[in-house]
């Protein structure tokens, strides 16, 4: 098995996921989390300085700084002109949040939004980066094939890259870019769950009830399996992909998580027909609720 475990930070900071019923996380519940990550093997984390803290991760950062130098880290950065703050100065401060010389990985979060100047600029930036011996790789976060297009032309010493990939959302399964068959570039998988919309059958919000996701459910239930069983098998038959990021908002969904993912993989199952190409479900950018 090629791929590793990542844990998301997202709760952390704000109540993150369409189906959290916690909200923030207590720092009771963040310890715990990081004690089971710990006897799950789990090494790398995923985390993000939001421009407020009212955005996004919120103060997630501040709160993974007691562990951060446990962990193999991903932060993110904003490569828009009109930023605060430039891209290196992003990282600084990132780094006296997290109370770390240095982060294994650093993407730009607003890569989808760049016009070409931009982009151009940012990439040139992230790359003095890693001369500054401040990252180890560097690269974007997608949200599409059209964004890794552009990263592949316009990005140079592109080494790391995260994408949607989930049972439902096989978008980059067919024809994969170069990138993320390149050993070179390190494949980060998110939203394997669809923020919790693929594990709760339950849910009657138009989300859970999308005939994509009740299909996925019924194909489960007819295969005997638990949806989580599914996810995780699904997104380890996937060859390319070295990290699969995880966000839990209790120490009990990571323990879950791991043991599904220590377990063997689901055989002879037609994922492809499960795929869903409706980008109204699959992008959380276009959610309304």
């Amino acid at each position: 098995m090629r791929s590793h475990l990542s844990l998301g930070t997202a709760q952390w900071g704000s109540g993150y996921g369409a189906t959290n019923k916690q909200g923030t996380l207590s720092d009771s519940t963040v310890t715990a989390i990081v004690a089971r990550a710990r006897v799950a093997g789990v090494a790398r984390v995923d985390t993000h300085r939001p421009l407020q803290l009212t955005q996004g991760y919120g103060n997630a950062q501040l709160r993974l700084a007691p562990w951060a130098r446990e962990f193999l880290v991903t932060t993110k950065v904003f490569g828009a002109r009109g930023a605060p703050m430039s891209i290196p100065r992003q990282l600084h401060a990132s780094l006296s949040e997290l109370d770390v010389p240095s982060v294994e990985v650093c993407l730009i979060h607003d890569w989808y939004a760049l016009s070409d100047e931009e982009a151009n600029g940012a990439a040139l930036a992230m790359r003095d980066l890693v001369e500054l011996g401040l990252t180890a790789r560097i690269g974007i976060s997608a949200y599409d094939r059209g964004d890794l297009d552009r990263a592949l032309e316009t990005f140079p010493g592109l080494t790391a890259v995260q994408v949607p990939v989930s049972v439902l959302d096989q978008r980059l399964l067919a024809n994969p870019p170069l990138a993320l068959l390149d050993d070179r570039v390190r494949v980060q998988a998110r939203s394997v769950f669809l923020q919790g919309l693929l594990l709760d059958s339950t849910l009657s919000t138009p989300l859970g009830k999308h005939p994509h996701v009740e299909r996925f459910h019924a194909a489960c239930r007819g295969m005997g399996l638990e949806p989580l069983v599914a996810c995780i098998s699904f997104i380890k038959s996937v060859p390319w992909i070295d990290e699969v990021v995880v966000g839990v908002t209790s120490a009990q969904e990571l323990e879950a998580i791991s043991r599904a993912w220590d377990s063997p993989g689901i055989e002879d199952v037609e994922w492809d027909s499960l795929a869903s190409f409706d980008v109204a479900l699959l992008d959380p950018r276009r959610w309304s609720c």
